[in-house]
């Protein structure tokens, strides 16, 4: 099947930064569906191209942008990890305005969203404000339900460094809280990124890739604290549509999802609560299910969920 692929830009809510966006549709024919994907921390949109080809070959459009702070949505004296005075919701709202650019193509066409990790935390609450406008959402290597006395000590912390340092700092406690803490989890360790898939050339790919693994400003730490408060929050729960298809992915060995136990308990307050909710767990992945060993078998799990509610 013939592909029609494009980039294209557009203004940043933020202001100065223009957001770089991919699109890989069918060429000719009626497209199935599409399918907006929201990428991870530290990465973009590049590594999502293998299964957005394999998609569109199976007949669904799929659009992806660059977060600000992110890939080619750094200009030239940009800083990465930085979202700006917004924070989080820059990035949402970003994310509406490549849907309403793709919708003016495909006005027919089932609309889902899917996210991977910090992504996911994007599309749950992308979801929550706007879900009624979904056909469905795909929640990737996301986290459950978290302690909200530590999540109030870590926004505290985070509020601290960005008055002392300047939002366009770094600092390594940030790392060390998150992608350090996960990788421990793998010693001993070939590299500081082994947490990410059981496949040693893509995380050797990742390690190599100069727009992968760069840590965020003391600012976007804090966004990330934030924006995850908020979607394991009651009030997201509330808010979510009860008629919006869910699907949970994730590894049993992913330590973002607590190892398969977070997932379930999110699957199970979704449940609880009159959600539409799937929840697959992949025995022996670890976070990054689009680069894992098995990604063929993921690859066709989400088709069938689009397929389903199509």
């Amino acid at each position: 099947m013939d592909l029609l692929q494009k980039e294209l830009s557009f203004d940043s809510c933020a202001g100065e930064e223009r957001i770089f966006a991919r699109e890989i549709a069918p060429a000719g024919g009626k497209v199935r569906g599409v399918l907006q994907i929201a990428h991870g921390m530290a990465e973009h949109s590049q590594l999502y191209l293998p299964f957005a080809d394999w998609l569109a070959r199976e007949g669904f459009a799929v659009a992806i942008n660059d977060h600000l702070g992110h890939g080619r949505s750094v200009s030239k004296g940009g800083a990465f990890g930085y979202f700006g005075p917004g924070g989080a919701q820059n990035l949402v709202r970003d994310m509406r305005k490549l849907a309403f650019l793709v919708r003016e193509e495909y006005p027919d066409a089932p609309y889902f969203l899917m996210g991977h990790s910090m992504g996911s935390f994007l599309a749950r609450s992308y979801a929550a404000q706007f879900g009624g406008e979904l056909a469905g959402a795909v929640f990737m290597g996301t986290c459950g339900p978290q302690n909200r006395a530590v999540m109030a000590a870590e926004r505290r912390l985070a509020d601290k460094l960005v008055d002392k340092l300047g939002p366009k700092a770094h600092h390594p406690l940030f790392a060390r809280l998150s992608t350090g803490r996960f990788n421990k989890a793998f010693a001993p360790n070939r590299t500081a990124s082994d947490w990410v898939t059981r496949d040693a050339q893509e995380v050797d790919r990742y390690v190599a890739d100069p727009l992968c693994g760069f840590d965020l400003t003391v600012s976007g730490y804090r966004d990330v604290v934030y924006l995850q408060s908020e979607v394991t929050s009651e009030r997201w729960l509330r808010r979510v549509p009860k008629s919006l298809p869910i699907l949970l992915i994730s590894g049993d060995q992913d330590p973002l999802g607590d190892f398969g136990k977070g997932v379930r308990r999110l699957s199970s307050r979704l449940e609880a609560t009159g959600h539409q909710v799937e929840t697959i767990l992949y025995p022996g992945a670890r976070h990054a299910l689009i680069t894992e060993t098995n990604r063929s078998e993921v690859f066709r799990d989400i088709l069938a969920f689009l397929e389903a509610h199509c």
